[in-house]
This record gives C-alpha cells, sequence and structure tokens, in this order.
C-alpha cells in the first residue's frame, strides 16, 4: 500500500507534469504544421505583396521638378484627378531674352504608351511665347499675341520625361505674373 507521501506526490506530479505533458505533445503537431504552412508557394498578386523595393505601381505619376532660378518662382503642382494635375508658377519681370527650366517629371510606369496633353495660359498678354520642351523637341503654349493651343506628347512604356518651361520675351517685363498649365493623360495607346 503506497503511503500517503507517495500519493501526494502522484497527485502533484499529475497536476504539474500533465498539462507541461500536454502542451509539449500539441507543439509536437502545431510547430511543424506552420513549418510546412510557411514553406507552401505564395500564390498572391504581386501587387497585393507590400515588399520593400518592390515597384507594382501602374500608373502615371508627375513629380514638380524644383529648383531656384530667377524667373520661375513660387511653383506649385497639384493632382486634380487621377488624370488631370494643374502647374501653376510665377513669372517675375524679366530682360528681353529667352529662359526655361525643368518643371515637372512625367513617369510612364504603365506597359503602353501615354498620350499627355498640355494646355497653358498667363491671364496678361505680355507679348511672350511661352513653350513646353520634351525630348528636345519645343511646343507652342501660348504665342505673343495671347492665343493659346492645346499640345499633345507620348510618352513610351515604362520611361520618364522632363518637361521644361520656356519664354521668350523680345522686350523687357517689368511686372510679375502667373502661368497656369493642365496636364492631362489623354489615353492609353
Amino acid at each position: 500500500m503506497p503511503s500517503q507521501k507517495a500519493q501526494k506526490f502522484k497527485k502533484v506530479l499529475s497536476l504539474v507534469v500533465e498539462p507541461i505533458a500536454l502542451g509539449a505533445l500539441a507543439l509536437l503537431f502545431i510547430i511543424p504544421t506552420i513549418t510546412v504552412m510557411n514553406l507552401s508557394p505564395i500564390t498572391k498578386k504581386l501587387q497585393e505583396l507590400n515588399v520593400l523595393g518592390a515597384n507594382t505601381q501602374s500608373t502615371m505619376s508627375v513629380t514638380l521638378v524644383g529648383g531656384k532660378h530667377e524667373v520661375f518662382t513660387e511653383e506649385n503642382l497639384n493632382k486634380d484627378t487621377d488624370t488631370t494635375y494643374s502647374y501653376s508658377t510665377k513669372l517675375n519681370k524679366r530682360a528681353a531674352d529667352s529662359y526655361s527650366k525643368p518643371v515637372v517629371e512625367i513617369k510612364n510606369n504603365t506597359d503602353k504608351a501615354q498620350k499627355i496633353s498640355f494646355y497653358g495660359q498667363t491671364l496678361n498678354q505680355t507679348q511672350s511665347n511661352i513653350r513646353i520642351i520634351a525630348d528636345e523637341k519645343s511646343y507652342k503654349i501660348q504665342d505673343d499675341k495671347g492665343q493659346t493651343f492645346t499640345q499633345e506628347i507620348t510618352i513610351a512604356p515604362s520611361s520618364k520625361v522632363v518637361i521644361f518651361l520656356s519664354i521668350e520675351n523680345l522686350t523687357g517685363i517689368q511686372f510679375s505674373e502667373e502661368f497656369d498649365m493642365q496636364i492631362k493623360v489623354v489615353e492609353n495607346l
């Protein structure tokens, strides 16, 4: 007949060891299951993954180049809709000459060519020729009579273009003026 000490020892042992043994047994099955699940191939779309350094954007992006210039100051770029941006700058007083500055960078992160339109103007007629320059080609936005023109450029898939704003005056301008330009993604080609 077992002694009371032995019975008490068995009781304490069953209260302490049994839960630990059951936990260890459960872990024996749970850990391999979790390991196998983590080794399974990931079949989610790449766009749904948030992987550091992976670029999954499939849109156009327009960013302000910035920088300091004596004529082009107080530049702003606003995203109006998913396909429309507004660029504005203050054109300071200037001598009769030509001035240009890089203003926006447009990246085509899609797999299709994109057509982008530009439309801009000043409120005052200052006999200035205003143009944009993209890929060494010049596009007239406003002529010296104040007439405005809509211009379109095509950006190849997975490429970027820096757009320059150019202004030419035959006479000196003695006051500052505002220039506003709308940049719009017209269509996928």
